[in-house]
């Protein structure tokens, strides 16, 4: 088990989000990141966890996520 904290700004605030697994985690980010305006995206995001590979994929997913809700395919 990983403890993941998430912290994602919106135009609303800062949402903070804890999980203790990587697919609830992405679960929980990808919820919050669909309900933002197109405008309002990409929202910037930070990811700690002890685990670095855990933090780099679910970067890259949000981040391609990201990229698919503003209709740019992410480099």
């Amino acid at each position: 088990m990983v403890s993941i904290a998430i912290l994602i700004g919106t135009p609303d605030g800062t949402r903070l989000m804890a999980a203790s697994s990587e697919r609830s985690a992405a679960l929980m980010a990808e919820a919050l990141l669909i309900t933002l305006e197109r405008e309002e995206l990409p929202a910037p995001l930070w990811i700690q966890c002890a685990d670095g590979d855990v933090v780099e994929r679910l970067n890259a997913y949000l981040s391609d996520l990201q990229a698919d809700l503003v209709g740019v395919e992410a480099s």
